[in-house]
């Protein structure tokens, strides 16, 4: 479990290898996914996907480290690494942006401020507006 001993060790709940959700999931704190869910993931922590993992929905918490397979975008407060083997088919909005040798990304990325993250997720039409800022 080398991904545990990489992280704050602060994780509040996970998703094991065997288990697929259909339907949104809403944490506070750290989220550890090694399964498959089919809807959006939302935390006010951390969220952490493992190799072989899959979420066919959008991602939004404070910071991520994304190593298995996203359909949906990604909507980060802070840092967002994507590691050599995640695969990220959707838009991605962080304010610190970190992509391995090997990672896939298909789509557009924004890199906005952490002041400006918290107005456009409460507001989403002004996150254009924060985009054309930075």
């Amino acid at each position: 479990m080398s991904l545990l001993k990489s992280i704050n060790n602060n994780i509040s709940s996970i998703i094991g290898p065997e288990m697929e959700i259909d339907g949104n999931v809403s944490v506070n704190g750290d989220l550890l996914i090694y399964g498959t869910i089919n809807g959006d993931v939302k935390s006010d922590g951390d969220i952490i996907s493992a190799n072989n993992s899959q979420v066919n929905g959008n991602i939004e918490s404070k910071n991520a480290s994304i190593s298995g397979v996203v359909q949906g975008n990604l909507i980060i407060e802070s840092k967002v690494t994507l590691k050599k083997d995640a695969h990220l088919k959707g838009d991605l909005k962080a304010a610190i942006i970190t992509l391995e040798e090997g990672a896939r990304f298909d789509g557009m990325c924004s890199m906005v401020k952490q002041e400006q993250y918290k107005s456009a997720t409460s507001n989403p039409s002004s996150l254009n507006t924060a985009n054309e800022q930075v």
